[in-house]
C-alpha cells in the first residue's frame, strides 16, 4: 500500500469529493460580513449620537484673589464657561470656620462665557488671616457644585 491511497479511501468514505469541498464563496461572505456591520451600527448609532449631543457642563477658574488690609477684605474670582450648555453660578467664600460668604448673586453664563464674582467688605477682614488658606465654592443651580478653588489670603 502506499500512503496516499488510504487517504483517498477514506476520503471517498466520508462522502467527500472534489465538489463538496468547496466552501462558501469569498463573495457571499463578505457581503454577510457587511450586512453584520451595517446592523450593529444602525443598532449603535442613536445610543453614540445621544451621548455626544447631550449638555456637557465645564467651568474654568481663571484667576482667585483674596486681599486683606486690616478689615477690608476683597475677593476677585473670574471664571470661563468651558462647557457646552449654560450655567447658572453662585460662587461662595468660607472662612476657617465654614462660615459661608456670598460673593454677589447668581450669575447666567453662556457657554464659552465669562464672568466675575467679587465680594468686598469693610468688616470682614478681621475674620480672614494673611497667610492662610480658604475655600471657595462655585455651584451651578441645576448641576450642584462645578468646582472648589483654594485661595490664599495676602495682603499687607
Amino acid at each position: 500500500m502506499t500512503g496516499s491511497r488510504p487517504y483517498r479511501l477514506l476520503s471517498s468514505f466520508a462522502g467527500g469529493s472534489k465538489r463538496s469541498k468547496r466552501g462558501v464563496s469569498p463573495i457571499i461572505s463578505t457581503i454577510f460580513l457587511c450586512t453584520i456591520t451595517i446592523v450593529a451600527v444602525a443598532a449603535i448609532s442613536p445610543l453614540i449620537s445621544s451621548r455626544l449631543s447631550s449638555p456637557v457642563p465645564s467651568i474654568a477658574v481663571t484667576k482667585a484673589v483674596l486681599l486683606k488690609q486690616d478689615n477690608y477684605l476683597l475677593l476677585i474670582v473670574n471664571l470661563k464657561n468651558t462647557g457646552s450648555c449654560p450655567l447658572t453660578l453662585s460662587c461662595t467664600l468660607y472662612d476657617s470656620a465654614l462660615t459661608p460668604y456670598s460673593a454677589g448673586s447668581a450669575q447666567t453664563i453662556a457657554p464659552q462665557g465669562s464672568a466675575s464674582f467679587v465680594l468686598e467688605s469693610q468688616t470682614l477682614g478681621s475674620t480672614f488671616s494673611i497667610g492662610n488658606e480658604y475655600r471657595i465654592d462655585l455651584t451651578d443651580a441645576n448641576y450642584g457644585r462645578m468646582a472648589e478653588v483654594r485661595v490664599f489670603c495676602m495682603g499687607r
